[in-house]
């Protein structure tokens, strides 16, 4: 069902694409999630601490029944007897009954697709793994169901159990359909909700340029138009500052655990543990702003975007650039720009991985093993056509040319 209602701004809130579903001349449209802050009341903040630790225990046990069942079956039981099963765990736990049911059931579905995405493909795909309550992140989701779950207006939403509750202003477009509501914890306490939506976006208009795209560590982008974005320090800036606290983090703990001290029950410990976590809170906050930042103006800019495909996993195994490769967050950059490009009607395409783009000259194409060995040649000369290069834009040339003329 499609809503008109007219909601205010999301200052500060993330857009994360899910799915484009079909463009039009103008329009596209797109399945994307609305983070905004939540601010609950004393009583709501116990209701949402108690519906994500039953949806942990829910998670946990049917995983554990699956696991008993296979090792006595040889495979494992159906999705409709995996959802059927927390029947009788309510019957056997009472606290069960006290929080969301839709949000159980879809903690099961959850765990049902993620053993479905595992079998389908297993290389891509991890088997799903028990759920802790120490982790730096917890959530549960809550389908739609008939407006259980929804947007009241631009400083409410609506949740199962907990009714109306208290949002930082957000923005809704004038018409949407609302799938599901995830509530989310982070590490430093915060409770966040992701509005996921279907809704329609228009496509920016189109500029005529093409450009390809070289990732580097001391220029982040370097493009074949000769342009230059400089590499942001976010933990760099904070590098000092963080290291100290994970220190003085770390002595507590050891001397918590000689004299076995229960670390949740440590008020210092928990007080240090939060700060710490507020520092890599803002270091990722402030990483996830400039790259919203600049993915959108790649794509308000260009029409055809052409980036590597880099193994940026495989890359940070090399404990000297594993610090930096992780500071630049490539793979959060290539991801925004991709969804914009979909979105907006550009085009986004990646070289191959194993595509030499350094050792090509651009203008005559042939390959030079020998003179762009070395990572330290920035510029050379191609001896076969004499065009003096840089190896950055060089390399940046050959990603567009490579994928204009192949189609990658």
């Amino acid at each position: 069902m499609h809503c008109d209602k007219s909601c205010v701004s999301f200052v500060g809130n993330t857009v994360n694409i899910l799915l484009t579903l079909e463009r039009s001349d103008n329009m596209t449209v797109v399945q994307k999630g609305v983070r905004v802050r939540l601010y609950p009341t004393e009583e709501q903040e116990i209701l949402i601490n108690k519906t994500l630790g039953c949806c942990r225990f829910v998670h946990n046990k049917i995983l554990e029944d699956c696991q008993r069942f296979y090792e006595q079956t040889q495979h494992f039981p159906s999705k409709n007897e995996r959802i059927k099963n927390i029947v009788p765990l309510k019957e056997e736990n009472e606290f069960l009954k006290e929080v969301d049911s839709t949000a159980l059931q879809q903690s099961v579905r959850d765990l049902n697709s993620g053993m479905g995405n595992f079998f389908k493909n297993r290389n891509h795909f991890g088997f799903p793994q028990f759920k802790s309550k120490h982790n730096s992140k917890q959530s549960y989701r809550t389908p739609y169901n008939g407006g259980s779950a929804d947007v009241l207006d631009n400083k409410h939403i609506k949740l199962p159990k907990l009714g109306r509750v208290k949002t930082k202003r957000f923005d809704m477009p004038d018409e949407y359909k609302i799938f599901n509501i995830t509530v989310e914890k982070t590490a430093t306490g915060k409770y966040y909700a992701s509005i996921c939506i279907e809704t329609e976006v228009q496509s920016l208009p189109k500029t005529g340029k093409q450009v390809g795209f070289d990732l580097g560590l001391i220029d982040l982008l370097i493009g074949s138009d000769g342009s230059r974005y400089e590499r942001p320090k976010f933990s760099y800036a904070f590098k000092d500052k963080l290291a100290q606290e994970q220190r003085k983090l770390s002595k507590m703990r050891t001397k918590l655990e000689r004299v076995n001290t229960n670390l949740d029950e440590c008020k210092n410990y928990q007080k240090q543990k939060h700060k710490v976590a507020k520092l890599h809170e803002h270091i990722s906050n402030c990483a996830k702003d400039f790259n919203h930042k600049l993915s959108r103006k790649l794509v308000e800019e260009y029409d055809f975007i052409a980036m590597e495909n880099l193994n940026v996993e495989g890359m940070k195994k090399n404990h000297r650039l594993a610090y930096s490769i992780s500071d630049v967050r490539w793979s959060q950059l290539l991801s925004f720009i991709r969804y914009k490009c979909l979105w907006y009607g550009k085009e986004f395409k990646q070289a191959d991985r194993f595509y030499a783009s350094s050792k090509i000259c651009s203008e005559c194409g042939t390959y030079h093993k020998d003179i762009v060995n070395s990572l330290s040649v920035r510029e050379w000369i191609c001896p076969d056509c004499g065009t003096h290069h840089d190896r950055d834009i060089n390399a940046a040339k050959n990603i567009l040319i490579k994928a204009l003329s192949v189609g990658v």
